[in-house]
């Protein structure tokens, strides 16, 4: 199994993008499937490769070029609106609509598991969770999928939150972003997950370099700021901050 395959799954504006940040941005293929072009940081210029499918299914299609390909990390942002894209595309106006969700579930297998199974690139994978009824976070997925639970395919799924700081980061921001890395007390309802012992329960940098680094064997102190935050102070500078 490949343990470089992620699920980051978060609320909007709570800084998925922004994670990437200290990753080598240039080794990096991203999928932007939200068809942004106003990423943070200016993102998209500095990617190795950068590209906005015009039909999801192209993704699907194109697995072992990926593969094949110089690029070491793998983004797709959003897998949410992958979904979104196939229903619209495919099966809402097929002739059998039935047949169609059978599909819809069988392309989003194929995607997840080539990422975690055969690939031995590293795979990060955006979602957009929703608030059910009862407070459940939950991957925005219909179908047979939804009773699953895109978690299921993944033995690191990060939630990010945002949290109040007492002083300006080194962006200049009061907000926090940070990872939930599984179910506490006080946040039962969270669909992260973790190996045992891998993480803290909560990291208060949303930093995907440090996750992978970790998921290589590194040791981080998780709780020492200058650890934490080491890259994103040389970030900052040369950023003019």
């Amino acid at each position: 199994m490949n343990k470089r395959s992620i699920m980051v799954s978060s609320l909007p504006a709570t800084g998925k993008t922004f994670s990437l940040r200290n990753l080598p941005l240039e080794k990096i293929l991203y999928l932007g499937v939200d068809g942004k072009d106003d990423l943070d940081l200016d993102m998209q210029n500095k990617f190795g490769k950068f590209i906005i499918p015009e039909d999801p299914l192209q993704i699907t299609q194109s697995l072992q070029a990926f593969e094949d390909s110089e690029y070491e990390i793998i983004v797709v942002d959003s897998l949410s609106f992958w979904f979104e894209q196939i229903e619209s595309m495919h099966v809402i106006n097929a002739e059998d609509t039935r047949a169609m969700w059978g599909m819809y579930a069988q392309w989003g297998k194929e995607l997840l598991n080539f990422a975690r199974l055969k690939s031995k690139k590293t795979w990060i994978f955006f979602i957009h969770t929703d608030e059910e009824a009862k407070g459940k976070k939950k991957g925005m997925v219909k179908g047979s999928l939804s009773r699953l639970g895109l978690e299921s395919f993944f033995s690191v799924v990060l939630e990010g939150f945002t949290y109040d700081l007492a002083k300006p980061n080194i962006y200049g921001s009061v907000i926090g972003y940070g990872f939930q890395t599984k179910p506490t007390l006080e946040n039962r309802n969270t669909n992260a997950r973790s190996p045992i012992g891998l993480f803290s329960e909560k990291i208060m940098n949303n930093d995907l370099d440090l996750v992978l680094r970790r998921l290589d064997g590194e040791k981080i102190n998780w709780d020492d700021e200058e650890v934490l935050f080491e890259k994103d102070k040389k970030l900052a500078k040369e950023l003019g901050l």
